[in-house]
């Protein structure tokens, strides 16, 4: 048998006395609290310029003259002038701790409610899951602190319940469903449409980029949905509705985004290298300076799309609709595929300093490696 060693430090030769600690109590400074010394503080300066100070403004305001007949009177008066303005400053002061008090309330209860929408999340019943994402969802709207980490909270609970770990660009290609997949997420999984639907209209969070990398949700509603820089990566959202979406910047490459309904949705410098959008409904759609290099674009009707600065090389439009669709500024190659009877000699060129630098076809960076077994 192997000996462990004992590295637990030797207790001290004298011991620590804690009986007298235990009997000791916190400082006195500690007991008084501030708010209580700067209102003592306060009433005695108060006291003591209704004492002293009527006699020094009384003759500071009579000058030369005469005093009046009555000068204990005057001085009366301007003392209990005095004490009004004194008895005003207490009651504003009484409001400040009132409203202080209040606050810190509504803290505990948002970190309760905080506490307890967390909790309803790994409920069983989906009633109390929808009430936990909610209950989320009124926190983040009132509290700022709280949107960034209600953001990613929720973000985990999609991704957990839908995330397909070895997922890669290769699957995009697939088209292969099971029976459950057919559904609407909203009916299948409401508790998971619910989640995007609140990440999909809350407050947008600066610098936060939600990771829904290798989620499968096809058939999910995110119309008007607000997902700035959204991480979408290998994901599959076949057949969702994305009517007025806002994916700027969003990262769907090698996404599956088949028979999609994209509608004047905005993907603004999006990223959608090696993405499958065949047969989408995307009239309208906002593709400016999108990477769509390797995407697959064949049967999709691009009419009224705006494609400016756009990369597609390698890209393939077979049997795609372009009726006015602005192609300004396309970057393009011999291995771009063009629908029939389109002609790509009246895009105007864009510049050579504006092409965008051809980005590796590999996804290393991606990858999800086995780990080698023991």
């Amino acid at each position: 048998m192997t000996r462990i060693e004992d590295h637990t430090p030797p207790f001290p030769r004298h011991p620590v006395r804690t009986d007298k600690i235990a009997r000791v109590g916190a400082s006195w400074r500690h007991r008084i609290s501030a708010p209580l010394i700067v209102t003592a503080i306060l009433g005695m300066a108060a006291l003591a310029c209704a004492i002293l100070l009527p006699r020094h403004l009384l003759a500071w305001d009579l000058g030369s003259a005469q005093p009046p007949a009555d000068y204990a009177a005057a001085v009366n008066n301007i003392r209990t002038a005095l004490l009004q303005g004194v008895g005003g400053l207490v009651l504003l002061m009484g409001a400040y701790l009132t409203w202080r008090q209040l606050q810190l309330g509504r803290h505990g209860q948002a970190t309760e409610s905080f506490a307890a929408g967390i909790a309803h999340l790994g409920d069983p019943s989906v009633d109390v899951r929808l009430g936990g994402i909610y209950a989320l969802e009124r926190i983040a709207r009132f509290s700022t602190a709280d949107r960034r980490a209600i953001g990613e909270i929720l973000t985990a609970f999609i991704g957990t319940r839908t995330r397909h770990p070895q997922r890669s660009a290769q699957d995009a290609q697939r088209t292969a469903a099971t029976p459950d997949e057919l559904v609407n997420l909203s009916l299948r999984a409401p508790d998971l449409h619910a989640a995007l639907t609140v990440l999909g209209r809350r407050p947008s969070v600066r610098g936060q980029v939600l990771a829904l990398d290798r989620v499968v949700l096809p058939k999910t509603n995110l119309a008007s949905a607000r997902l700035h820089d959204v991480d979408l990566h290998f994901s599959d959202l076949t057949e969702s509705s994305l009517v007025g979406v806002d994916l700027t910047r969003a990262d769907l490459s090698g996404a599956r985004l088949a028979g999609a309904i994209l509608p004047d949705a905005i993907l603004y410098q999006a990223d959608l290298r090696d993405a499958v959008l065949t047969g989408i409904i995307a009239e309208g759609i906002d593709l400016r300076a999108t990477d769509l290099s390797q995407a697959d674009l064949r049967n999709a009707n691009l009419r009224g799309a705006r494609l400016d600065y756009s990369d597609l090389r390698g890209a393939t439009l077979s049997g795609a609709v372009l009726t006015g669709a602005s192609l300004k500024r396309v970057v393009f190659d011999e291995s771009t595929v063009w629908p029939d009877g389109f002609e790509p000699s009246l895009i105007e060129p864009a510049r050579p300093r504006s092409l965008p630098p051809i980005r590796p076809r590999t996804y290393d960076e991606f990858a999800v490696r086995d780990e080698p077994a023991e």
